[in-house]
C-alpha cells in the first residue's frame, strides 16, 4: 500500500507544471549555449517573448538569435534582430559588430564599415571590429575596382551607350573617390541621352558630394520634371535645398520623399550624404 502511494505521488509530481523560474532559466541557458540551431532559435524567441526577463537579457537573446540566423544565411532576419536589440540596448557595441559582419558577408561593404564604425565609437579598442573594418574596406575597394573595370570593358564594345556611362558615373559617385571622373561619365551619358532621369539623378549625387548645391538642385529639378513622383529624386533635391539654406523647402522635400519611397533616407545615408 505504501509503495503504491509513493508511486502515485511521483506520478503527480511528473505531471505537475514546472516552476516558471526554472523554465525561464533553462530557456536562457539554451539560448546562450545550445549547439542546435532550431533549439537555440526557439529558446531565444521564448526569452524575447517572456515579459519577466530583463531588458538586458532580452537584448542578448535578440543578438544570439540574430547571430544564429546569420549563420543560417537569413541575413534580413538577422539584421532585423540586431535592430531590435539596439532599441533595447542602444550602446551595445557587440550588436553593431554582429550587424557589420552580416553586412560584410552579404557584400554590403559600405553598410559593414558604418556598423563597425558605430561599434568602435562605443568601444574604440574592440579588436575584432578594427580587424573586420579593415577587411571590409579592402573588400569594398576591390569590389569597386571590379565594377569600374566591367563598365569600362563594356564601353569599349559599346562606346555610345548612355546607360553604361551612367552606371559607371553612379558607382564612382557612391564611392566618392573619383568625383571628377564620375562627373565626366554623367556628362557623357546626358550628351548621349539628355532626358535620362537616372543620369540626372547620378550627376545630382556627384554635385552633392562636391558641395555644389546649386548644380545639384538644377539636376534634381530636371529629373523630377521627367519623373515627378520619384522619391529618390525628391530626397536629393531636399538635400540640395538644405545645402543652399532653404530649410522649409528642403524639409518638405525630405518628408515627401520618405512618404513616396519609405527608406529613401537610409539609402542616401548609405551613399554618404544626408543626416
Amino acid at each position: 500500500m505504501r509503495r503504491a502511494a509513493i508511486l502515485l505521488c511521483l506520478a503527480f509530481a511528473a505531471c505537475a507544471p514546472a516552476d516558471p523560474a526554472f523554465v525561464a532559466e533553462r530557456n536562457w541557458e539554451l539560448c546562450e549555449t545550445s549547439p542546435y540551431s532550431e533549439q537555440k532559435l526557439q529558446a531565444c524567441s521564448t526569452v524575447i517573448e517572456d515579459a519577466s526577463q530583463s531588458e538586458d537579457r532580452r537584448a542578448a537573446a535578440f543578438i544570439n538569435r540574430g547571430a544564429e540566423r546569420a549563420n543560417l544565411g537569413q541575413h534580413a532576419r538577422a539584421i532585423a534582430d540586431f535592430g531590435r536589440a539596439l532599441r533595447l540596448s542602444p550602446n551595445n557595441a557587440h550588436v553593431h559588430l554582429e550587424r557589420g559582419m552580416v553586412h560584410e558577408n552579404r557584400g554590403a561593404y559600405d553598410d559593414a564599415v558604418r556598423a563597425f564604425d558605430a561599434a568602435l565609437a562605443i568601444e574604440p579598442n574592440m579588436s575584432l571590429a578594427i580587424e573586420r573594418r579593415e577587411a571590409a574596406l579592402g573588400a569594398r575597394a576591390q569590389s569597386y575596382r571590379e565594377q569600374i573595370d566591367e563598365f569600362t570593358q563594356a564601353l569599349a564594345d559599346d562606346p555610345r551607350n548612355a546607360e553604361l556611362f551612367n552606371a559607371r558615373c553612379w558607382v564612382r559617385a557612391v564611392n566618392g573617390e573619383e568625383l571628377d571622373l564620375a562627373l565626366a561619365d554623367c556628362n557623357m551619358a546626358l550628351s548621349l541621352d539628355p532626358v535620362q532621369a537616372a543620369a540626372l539623378d547620378s550627376r545630382g549625387l556627384v554635385h552633392l558630394k562636391r558641395r555644389d548645391f546649386a548644380a545639384a538642385l538644377a539636376d534634381y529639378d530636371a529629373a523630377l520634371k521627367i519623373t515627378p513622383t520619384r522619391g529618390h529624386f525628391m530626397y536629393g533635391r531636399g538635400l540640395a535645398r538644405l545645402g543652399l539654406g532653404l530649410k522649409t523647402e528642403g524639409d518638405a522635400d525630405l518628408a515627401a520623399a520618405e512618404a513616396a519611397e519609405p527608406g529613401v533616407a537610409s539609402l542616401y545615408r548609405g551613399y554618404g550624404v544626408g543626416g
